[in-house]
């Protein structure tokens, strides 16, 4: 059905461009490139302006043409384009959560083990789509309810970054208040529960001369050294449940009140302000670096059996570092980020982590 609606289209254009005059008034011959035809050919190029389109479709263009000269010019002895359009990428990620709670100054520290994950992705223009296995399956036959997936959208002046991350797998409790002298353990805690979902939007200032598509995204080639400061906003949804009940009563004797469930249930809103750097080593290695804090409030809503239905300040901190490899057909990249929240409540303090590392590596065509 899809391929008859395709071929419709195309024969519309054809009746479109056989009407068309097919000289200039001086007699000279008019080349018309048939858009359908220069697609099969893999040779569509939006800019090109001897290519024909039916009505609709050339306003599309003209609209992408625009957006693409408004939100994506740069200065060109600063950043290039990379000259493809087609990227075949293989992705390794590496995750682990963390969670620092402190409640009548008896701490307790958790760390997840680190969930492994590996993916392929195809790229086209500014369209993606990939799938990622989990690798811990794969390898050690223990299969994984810790989620993690994430969308971006980014031009040269701003970048949209949306996700998702859902932890059913527990945790290891590695320190717990004064149990065994205050030493570091390793206790499996099977009854905690984790559920995030958010988006962030940043705006670069520096836009003309700093690319940080080029530092996460092999989007661009950053020529020249260069940073930006960033500005942002920031909303997120958190649930988390931790439930002590079923803990040995040598752990739980250390516990300063007779509550033993903890749930966390709030809505995050941050103004975010921060600066990225392109350090340039050598023809086609690049170092980056930034760091995003940020402030606001978060909202407990009354489900929460933690501070429920209040408004408290909320500090938070976002950082990724990059080193990558990137020229015309080959590119390769190692990328550190880290997204740190602290919940500061009447009698608690929490603060909960996502850290990650990835591996690419990948061909332009």
């Amino acid at each position: 059905m899809m391929l008859m609606l395709v071929s419709a289209f195309a024969a519309s254009a054809q009746e479109e461009i056989d009407t068309i005059p097919k000289v200039t008034p001086t007699g000279k011959p008019i080349e018309r490139k048939d858009w359908f035809e220069e697609l099969k050919k893999g040779r569509f190029d939006p800019k090109d302006t001897t290519v024909y389109y039916p009505k609709f479709m050339q306003f599309c263009v003209d609209v992408y043409n625009w957006a693409d000269y408004t939100f994506n010019s740069v200065d060109t002895t600063y950043i290039a384009s990379t000259g493809r359009r087609w990227k075949a990428e293989i992705r390794n990620d590496n995750w682990t959560d963390s969670y620092a709670f402190l409640f009548d100054k008896m701490p307790v520290r958790m760390m997840s083990d680190i969930k492994y994950s590996v993916g392929g992705y195809l790229t086209y223009m500014a369209v993606s789509a990939g799938y990622a296995f989990d690798f811990g399956n794969i390898i050690g036959n223990k299969p994984s309810n810790h989620k993690k997936m994430e969308f971006n959208f980014s031009c040269a002046r701003f970048s949209i970054d949306a996700y998702y991350s859902k932890n059913e797998d527990g945790t290891i409790i590695r320190h717990f208040g004064n149990y065994e002298g205050c030493d570091w353990i390793k206790y499996y805690f099977p009854n905690l529960y984790l559920k995030s979902y958010g988006i962030d939007g940043y705006y670069f200032f520096n836009n003309k001369k700093y690319s940080q598509g080029a530092a996460y995204k092999f989007s661009k080639i950053q020529r020249r050294s260069a940073g930006s400061l960033i500005v942002g906003l920031s909303a997120a949804h958190y649930n988390i449940d931790m439930d002590f009940t079923d803990l040995p009563q040598e752990m739980t004797i250390y516990l300063p009140t007779d509550q033993r469930r903890y749930f966390f249930n709030y809505w995050d809103y941050n103004f975010l302000v921060g600066y990225g750097y392109n350090a340039v080593m050598g023809k086609h290695w690049l170092f980056n670096v930034t760091a995003l804090p940020s402030i606001g409030f978060k909202h407990s809503r009354e489900t929460a059996t933690v501070d429920e239905n209040r408004d408290r300040f909320s500090m938070n901190l976002k950082g990724k570092m990059s080193f990558v490899y990137n020229n015309k057909d080959f590119f390769a990249g190692v990328f550190g980020k880290i997204d740190g929240r602290w919940f500061m409540g009447h009698e608690y303090q929490f603060f909960n982590s996502i850290a990650s590392v990835s591996v690419s590596v990948g061909v332009r065509v």
